[in-house]
């Protein structure tokens, strides 16, 4: 019994030591530095809170690529067709992401500025595309991409256009790199005046215009 209660002397001797040793007081520099990281860590879990509500209360992302093929194209580059990636590469657009359901695909046509040419619309009915930020109250018609053709070709299929619903995993990964783009956006255009991409913006090929704001153009 007394080696017991020696043993429990020593170690409670141990621990109090070792205690006074990590309670000596802290540089200014390292209160700093930990409020710091507690600040960081707060806000970090803040947003990853916010991104999951958000991702958990929209509507499911589909993703829309699109291969037009026309001899209605001045520029015949790739075999006379118009065509998207996933993701944006030399000769092909990016494809666009939507707010599901996608009930519909069309194209639609309106005047080009040159009178022997016209614009053709590839449209899908939807709530909206991603980079609205929101998903839109009811479904309508937005633009995914624009071509322009000789006056008079044939419209392209509505099957030139391929719908593919993201999975859960991959809609938190597209909705974090659309908030990460458009912060680099919001912060290029207040400090430059131009978009990330060095460009001024132009009004006139505003993305995901609904049909109406798009034939008024």
């Amino acid at each position: 019994m007394i080696f017991k209660t020696s043993q429990i002397a020593i170690s409670l001797a141990l621990l109090v030591s070792g205690g006074i040793v990590s309670c000596q007081s802290k540089t200014p520099e390292q209160i700093a530095d930990e409020k710091e990281q507690q600040l960081i860590a707060a806000k970090q879990k803040a947003e990853a809170d916010l991104l999951k509500d958000f991702v958990d209360t929209t509507p499911d992302l589909y993703k829309v690529n699109w291969k037009v093929c026309s001899d209605g194209f001045l520029n015949q580059d790739n075999n006379g067709c118009n065509e998207s990636r996933d993701i944006r590469t030399k000769g092909f657009s990016e494809a666009v992401l939507v707010w599901g359901p996608v009930e519909e695909v069309k194209f639609f046509t309106k005047p080009h500025f040159s009178f022997n040419m016209q614009n053709v619309g590839l449209f899908v009915k939807s709530k909206g595309c991603l980079l609205l930020g929101k998903p839109e109250g009811g479904e309508q018609f937005y633009k995914i991409h624009e071509f322009s053709l000789k006056k008079g070709s044939t419209l392209p299929n509505p099957d030139s256009a391929k719908i593919d619903k993201l999975s859960p995993q991959d809609k938190v990964q597209a909705i974090r790199v659309a908030i990460d783009n458009a912060e680099n956006e919001i912060a290029s255009l207040n400090n430059f005046g131009v978009s990330s991409t060095g460009f001024i913006p132009n009004t006139a090929k505003q993305p995901c215009l609904t049909l109406e704001k798009w034939k008024k153009q």
